[in-house]
């Protein structure tokens, strides 16, 4: 986990801080004046740095210029809510700001974490203003966040459709060439509301243009006149959403214990792959594979180890089929990898490729080697259903087991 920098002369404001940051798993540094913290940024990297605005011996705000001069995004750390001090920090092209109170210690470890996951995280900021677009996309690359620009909504379908990983959009409202209310309909034709956040930001003040855009699709209305902080609130708000329900649909999905995708996420990956390749007459093909003898893994070294080995194979099979296909693992130590991107006459190549590797492959357990290898069966032959491949395949696999396991059988 990367280093978070704590400037503050209150040791035990530092230390609170530390802690509280310490808990999400971050490393922190703490710096108790200005001279401290010049000297650990010299020799240390930090994603984010927080800062007292008031430091011993030094003007106000100096360790927030520090952080920006060395460009560390910079939350500043106050116990004040005096307007003219926060007006002030906020020009600085802060963050945002945290005040110095127990109470607090959720919305800290909240806005690092945001920083932290915001890195290469692409959001896209439409507006046919250039100063309107440049404000927003200024409160937005505070954040750490990857910002994409357009004047109006169709040069906004152009850049989307170049950017499909886009996660959050704030749009106006009346633009020429394609207001906001169409770019909102368009994008909702291509992105879900879990998979793509939209909010509108517009100074009509008309009582039913928030509604019709929430309507139409958007997550979220701002009006114009709202301050960076709420802006700021509702784009992390919005982000954090999607986080969630896509945690919610990984736990769902994803098997538990190695992160590779579960035998119900394959059925519903491969049943409508299956039926668009074998009505196209594209070639599909369909693996299943087995570890050899891993219940002696489990018996010589105990479940802990198994865990392990279980693990690493699951990292090195998505990691050799890549966007060739899908894997999955469909219980116990047996694995399964739909393939729409290997011809049948590659697929032996480049299944007995992975059944090298992994023979070739060990791995360092409480100061012990274990090695181990896989038995696979394959097929090229769609037939007339999804089942049909999987009993195939697995005959295939019962056949490379029986004849002397470690090695690649194919229909």
């Amino acid at each position: 986990m990367e280093k978070v920098l704590i400037i503050d002369s209150s040791r035990v404001t530092a230390s609170f801080i530390a802690k509280t940051l310490q808990r999400t798993g971050f490393i922190c540094d703490m710096a108790y004046n200005y001279e401290q913290a010049e000297s650990l940024i010299a020799i240390n990297k930090y994603f984010a740095g927080l800062s007292s605005i008031f430091l011993d011996g030094v003007e106000p705000g100096r360790g927030i210029d520090l952080l920006l001069e060395n460009d560390i995004p910079a939350i500043a750390v106050t116990s004040t809510l005096d307007e003219s001090i926060l007006t002030e920090i906020s020009k600085k092209n802060i963050v945002d700001y945290v005040l110095k109170k127990r109470e607090h210690a959720e919305y800290i470890e909240r806005i690092v974490c945001r920083i932290y996951k915001n890195r290469g995280l692409k959001v896209m900021v439409v507006d046919d203003s250039s100063s309107v677009r440049n404000w927003i996309s200024s409160i937005l690359k505070r954040q750490g966040l990857e910002v994409l620009a357009a004047a109006d909504g169709r040069e906004a379908s152009r850049l989307f459709n170049r950017n499909p990983d886009i996660k959050l959009v704030l749009t106006d409202y009346t633009m020429p060439e394609m207001d906001g209310l169409q770019l909102t309909a368009h994008l909702r034709t291509i992105m879900p509301m879990d998979e793509l956040a939209i909010i509108v930001l517009s100074s009509d003040s008309k009582s039913r243009t928030a509604p019709l855009f929430i309507k139409t699709g958007a997550n979220d209305f701002i009006h114009k006149s709202a301050s960076f902080e709420e802006i700021l609130c509702r784009v992390n708000s919005n982000l954090e959403t999607l986080e969630l329900i896509q945690e919610s649909r990984d736990r769902a999905n994803k098997d538990f214990l190695t992160g590779i995708w579960n035998r119900r996420y394959f059925f519903e990956y491969a049943e409508p792959l299956y039926r668009r390749y074998a009505e196209g007459g594209l070639p599909l093909c369909l693996a299943l594979m087995d570890i050899d003898f891993f219940k002696k893994v489990n018996d010589t070294y105990g479940h802990d180890a198994g865990d392990r080995v279980l693990k690493e194979f699951a990292a090195m099979l998505t990691e050799h089929v890549g966007s060739k296909g899908l894997a999955a693992r469909f219980g116990g130590e047996e694995f399964t990898v739909i393939l729409d991107a290997v011809k049948e006459d590659e697929l032996i190549p480049f299944l007995d490729e992975f059944r090298r590797k992994i023979e070739m492959h060990s791995l360092d357990y409480n100061g012990r080697t274990i090695r181990f290898t896989i038995s696979i069966g394959c097929t090229g032959i769609k037939g007339s259903a999804l089942s049909g491949m999987i009993s195939r395949a697995d005959s295939m696999l019962y056949e490379a087991k029986e004849s002397g396991r470690n090695r690649v059988v194919c229909e």
